[in-house]
């Protein structure tokens, strides 16, 4: 028969199977508990910020991967490859764990009617922020600096982003002494940054018109250079405590008691370092700390990794270590904890949420949760637990006082996805001490002008789609960033008592707005809002929560937009038909066929090709020749292409190669946007895209002072374009996309190339090279053109070698064919000589021959250019 004890019918998770052994009746729920439904009854507005109160920095939603072109089997690694995967690990690939923590904090001002609240500000969100709000009229007033137009703010900011913010109310407080005798402290603030705290004294001045003037006053701050802080909270049980949680496990504690603070500006806040020694608990465990926080006693703290969950005991000098829970012990092993939060005043039990699971725990029983729900927020970041007399206060019922009292409600939170999810437990009758879920769990709708109906719903769903990949959708919504419930007696002041109870809520909101919005128990789970049904609008706007800036954009905007069919064809390989359907639309207007050939161009084309080839101008061009014009080091690749130019036809040239005056018309909204090509060199022969091109002097913004140069420009049309025309006007049938042809292109240069270079040089299956020629009788070596050499350049990637034939194969000219290329020898720049009759007699070679011997002694003793060889596998035989 099975067990139903009270330590194993936690196993069943509420909500995740069929009626589990914990889940309290609806009957009972009904004759003793009370409603647990919380629905919005009023909104009200008090106040916007002058700037968004925490901005996230400009990330995109898109991987590096997208936005960084990584290394593929046709590119060769670039700084791209090393940057995307730095860029992975060292920025979130969501902005979402920015926004894990609470943005607001409430404190009551004892006495009055005023509570301080307090939120990151500043374009960094590297300051704190606070306003306080004042019951004036049964209207809750806001009053910051100069007024209501400004939010107090402390004067110095800190290097660093805030991540939270934390708040220790003080029960016994006293007026200042000195300076500060007419202002009390009603508690402290802690700031916590990635690597610092920060300590704050919270003061209040009253004045004699009865409001409150708030001051926050420095007491000191600690940095660990070494670690980044994962946690900070203060002590339930000393409020001038606080434990420091780092991410390599190390606990401090801080004292601001025993801080003399300014009257010994020598002293500073050090904290005393837990000893624990976490080795024989973590080891090899795979995880990251998460969070801590104060168990029942003040030397009793409960640690949490994303994987275990351990009490520490420090009462004495022996440190002890207990697990209370991990995985395996709750059938997650494929999930981590996220959120933890103690509950209870009492504090024996803790809330600790996974991606899928919320446990709660109790520190008497390790390793056996004593409830679990399974939940459905994605990616909690956050818990806040209440006791349900707080959540049904201003109750005009008394049916269910008891249950008040003794129930608590878990709230878990998702910031960044706006889900907001209410779990209520509690002890089954008032004679009995084992907790029982209260119903299911039911969402909560913090978010204000919404209607959570199904309809609003998948219509917002439906909004959401539309969005373009690279766009958040959180960029177009208000949502909520931080939020705190009232105190009960400042909320009475606002609000007429409900039957069932309620509780008033402050939220900040991510369009700068403070919102204070009243809940009210009811028995109806309808999440429909008859006015925010009617008056939603699911046209997303721009709230601007992610940065663009200290300060908005104060000229008119003008937005041009650029027709990229072209582009998508070509990304496609779907170019050929694109252009087909342009040139059949656009037959009656046939403006290639018809456009005038410059005699400039032509005269240029015509010399060049008779120049290289070897069956004159009206001949095809060769990959033999082709390697006349290689004098450089050149890629197999870039060869390729110079073929594929040659060898296009005189009317397809001449498309990509213009004047600036016999440019197509530019629109006139594009008419100020500035544009060059390079100026084609004319003067010597050279193949296309023609390699040595020259920048014009003014580019395309040109006047009538001014006139654009008449020299050839271009290319103007990228290849893939020419070819698929050509294709085109040859009537060609086959969709080969260009990419595919160049490649072809490039197999055949790599099988002339190893037939050129034969004896010369190994092929280029072999990462040798022969630099025979590279001596003091250069001159005189052979006189046949096609005398080149290679090298394979060499690349890594993940550790391993990189091949890509077509870039990393590269082929050069060793032997020089006359005197003129004498001076291309070791040397990256090429000397073109204008003038033909360039004198290079005996006198001339002499000097040469020294200054080679020269250079060659020079690379020999360079450790630099030797270990290059050596790395390359290039064999030098000087």
């Amino acid at each position: 028969m099975m067990d139903h004890s009270d330590e194993w019918k936690s196993l069943w998770p509420i909500s995740s199977v069929h009626s589990p052994p914990l889940l309290l009746p609806q009957t009972t729920i009904t004759t003793t508990i009370g409603p647990l439904f919380f629905t919005p009854q009023t909104h009200h507005h008090i106040f916007t910020l002058p700037s968004t109160p925490t901005q996230i920095p400009p990330y995109p939603s898109l991987t590096p991967s997208r936005f960084l072109h990584k290394s593929s089997s046709s590119i060769l690694p670039s700084t791209a490859t090393s940057v995307s995967p730095q860029l992975l690990s060292s920025v979130s690939s969501n902005p979402e764990q920015l926004l894990t923590h609470n943005c607001l904090q409430l404190l009551r001002c004892p006495g009055t009617d005023s509570t301080l609240a307090f939120f990151p500000t500043g374009p960094n969100s590297d300051r704190v922020g606070f306003v306080v709000l004042s019951v004036e009229d049964s209207r809750l007033t806001v009053v910051g600096d100069y007024g209501e137009t400004e939010v107090c703010s402390f004067k110095d900011g800190f290097v660093h982003r805030i991540v939270k913010i934390s708040v220790s109310p003080l029960a016994d407080y006293g007026y200042g002494s000195g300076e500060n005798y007419d202002s009390i402290i009603i508690g402290y603030l802690l700031v916590s940054t990635t690597n610092s705290v920060h300590y704050y004294n919270i003061r209040i001045r009253m004045e004699h018109s009865g409001n409150i003037t708030p001051r926050l006053e420095l007491v000191d701050h600690k940095s660990f250079k070494s670690s980044v802080l994962v946690h900070a909270c203060w002590s339930p049980h000393i409020p001038e405590e606080s434990l420091v949680l780092l991410d390599n496990g190390d606990l401090y504690l801080f004292d601001l008691d025993s801080f003399s603070g300014p009257t010994m500006p020598s002293q500073r806040l050090t904290g005393k370092k837990v000893k624990v020694l976490w080795e024989e608990y973590v080891g090899v465990e795979k995880g990251s700390w998460l969070s801590c926080d104060f168990s029942w006693h003040p030397r009793i703290f409960v640690v949490v990794r994303s994987s275990s969950v351990f009490l520490v005991d420090a009462r004495s000098e022996t440190y002890s270590i207990i697990p209370l829970l991990k995985h395996g012990t709750e059938d997650a092993t494929n999930d981590r904890f996220l959120v933890f939060s103690v509950v209870g005043p009492d504090r024996f039990y803790f809330a600790l949420a996974s991606n899928h699971m919320l446990f709660l725990c109790d520190i008497r029983k390790p390793m056996m949760p004593v409830l679990r729900w399974a939940h459905n927020v994605a990616n909690p970041s956050y818990i806040f637990v209440s006791s349900l007399s707080e959540l049904r206060s201003l109750c005009e019922d008394d049916t269910y006082n008891w249950a008040s009292e003794a129930g608590y409600g878990i709230l878990l939170s998702s910031f960044w996805n706006r889900e907001y999810s209410l779990f209520c437990y509690g002890p089954p009758g008032p004679d009995s001490s084992t907790f029982y879920a209260w119903g299911l769990p039911s969402d909560l709708s913090l978010g204000t002008h919404e209607c959570r109906c199904g309809s609003c719903l998948v219509k917002e769903d439906f909004s959401k789609d539309k969005l373009p990949v690279w766009i958040n959708w959180q960029q177009k919504k208000d949502f909520v960033l931080g939020f705190g419930i009232l105190d009960e007696e400042v909320s009475s002041k606002l609000f007429e008592p409900d039957n069932f109870g309620g509780f008033a809520v402050i939220t900040l909101m991510a369009s700068g707005n403070l919102e204070l919005q009243r809940y009210h128990a009811s028995w109806d789970y309808s999440q429909t809002s008859e006015k925010c049904h009617v008056d939603q609008s699911f046209d997303l706007e721009d709230y601007v929560l992610f940065e663009t800036g200290e300060e908005g954009y104060k000229y008119r905007k003008v937005f041009q937009y650029l027709k990229l069919d072209w582009l998508d064809g070509y990304l496609n390989s779907d170019l050929n038909r694109i252009l087909s359907i342009n040139l059949y639309k656009n037959s009656d207007n046939d403006v290639p066929r018809n456009a005038s050939f410059s005699q400039e161009f032509h005269e240029c084309i015509c010399r060049s090709l008779k120049e290289y080839s070897s069956g004159g101008a009206h001949v095809s061009i060769n990959i033999i020749d082709i390697f006349k014009d290689v004098y450089l080091p050149t890629s197999i690749h870039e060869i390729a292409l110079r073929s594929v130019w040659a060898n296009l036809p005189k009317k397809v040239l001449r498309l990509a190669f213009s004047t600036y005056l016999d440019l197509p018309n530019v629109p006139a909204k594009l008419k100020n946007v500035p544009f060059e090509f390079l100026e084609v060199p004319c003067e010597q022969p050279s193949l296309p895209p023609f390699f040595f091109r020259v920048p014009s002097s003014r580019s395309g913004k040109w006047s009538e002072k001014h006139k654009p140069s008449d020299h050839l420009v271009g290319p103007i049309t990228p290849i893939p374009f020419l070819m698929a025309y050509h294709k085109t006007l040859m009537l060609k049938a086959d969709n080969r996309p260009a990419d595919s042809e160049i490649n072809l292109e490039c197999d055949k240069v790599t099988r002339v190339a190893n037939e050129v270079i034969g004896s010369e040089s190994q092929s280029f299956n072999d990462h040798t090279v022969s630099l025979a020629d590279d001596n003091e009788d250069a001159l005189h070596s052979s006189n046949n053109l096609q005398h080149f050499s290679s090298y394979k350049t060499r690349a890594t990637m993940d550790g391993s070698d990189f091949e890509d034939e077509k870039h990393s194969n590269i082929l050069f000219r060793v032997g020089q064919k006359d005197e003129k290329e004498i001076f291309d020898s070791g040397c990256l720049l090429q000397f073109k000589f204008k003038k033909q009759n360039t004198s290079f007699g005996e006198k001339e070679k002499k000097f040469y021959k020294i200054y080679k011997r020269q250079f060659s002694d020079f690379k020999q003793k360079f450790d630099r250019y030797q270990a290059y060889l050596t790395e390359s596998n290039i064999a030098s035989h000087e």
